[in-house]
């Protein structure tokens, strides 16, 4: 996998590229029997991880490259056994700008 930025319309025109990283804040409701175990399992998934947890809700931050790939981790947690849902509850993208060599 290339650490390199796509190259986009605004960044061909000003000659510049911007590194984005994307967190995002998450919600993951599951069984209350299973939370502590699903918990674990959240943990292990590169880019997760587990703030809090209590009765059925798990409180996790997503972290990568782009929204794209947030969405699809909350995908993969949303269809994990003992899983009710995976919300999205907030997301913040950080800009560095730099210049295209």
């Amino acid at each position: 996998m290339s650490n390199r930025t796509a190259v986009t319309r605004r960044s061909f025109l000003t000659g510049a590229s911007v590194a984005r990283h994307h967190i995002s804040s998450a919600v993951v409701v599951a069984f209350p029997a299973r939370r502590e175990q699903i918990a674990k399992q959240l943990a292990e998934i590169a880019g997760v991880e587990v703030h809090a947890g209590e009765g059925s809700r798990i409180v996790v931050t997503i972290e990568g490259s782009s929204s794209g790939m947030l969405g699809e981790t909350l995908v993969r947690i949303s269809s994990m056994d003992g899983v009710i849902s995976a919300n999205m509850v907030f997301e913040h993208i950080d800009e560095q700008e730099g210049h295209v060599t």
